[in-house]
């Protein structure tokens, strides 16, 4: 199968399983338990690992225009935050999908065409996929905070008077 030798090609096929898998998944009464685990129990190792770089890297290169419904609008109240949550985890468990499909052609590549074609593999395994995943959990946390102190305080808040008063 020529498609297999092509890294690229199964990354973007792995995008695509990852989502309809997600749509199957979120049928599933464990969904929302995978959708709130995290790998790293630290923010800081996220930082340490990366993260904020790639998130740089994306947001310079035209790929900021995937997902675009996971972006922060100016004027944000807990409802709005909640379901931006909602589609990071749907994004999450899509890339989640996605690296376990590459991982298992990983495996096939390698064995059938080498270590060279095996590495380019595992490159863009873990830049289309993994990377993805973890810059998903690292802001997944990062909101959780917010929405948690926005719940302390009064139901309809605005972020920017949370964190007005935070700071």
């Amino acid at each position: 199968m020529q498609l297999l030798n092509n890294p690229i090609a199964v990354m973007f096929l792995s995008f695509i399983i990852g989502v309809i898998a997600d749509l199957v998944l979120r049928r599933m009464p464990f969904y929302g338990w995978i959708s709130a685990r995290y790998l790293f129990a630290d923010s800081k190792t996220y930082e340490n690992v990366g993260v904020e770089r790639f998130q740089k890297f994306l947001l310079a290169t035209p790929l900021r225009m995937f997902n675009t419904n996971i972006k922060l609008p100016k004027k944000r109240d807990l409802q709005l935050l909640k379901d931006i949550r909602k589609h990071i985890a749907t994004a999450e468990v899509s890339h989640w999908v996605g690296f376990a499909v590459m991982a298992v052609s990983t495996v096939y590549a390698w064995t059938i065409y080498g270590p060279k074609v095996g590495i380019a593999f595992v490159f863009f395994n873990t830049v289309g996929n993994l990377y993805p995943c973890l810059l998903q959990q690292y802001n997944k946390k990062r909101l959780n905070q917010l929405i948690d102190v926005m719940e302390r305080r009064k139901p309809n808040s605005q972020v920017g008077e949370v964190l007005a008063s935070d700071g």
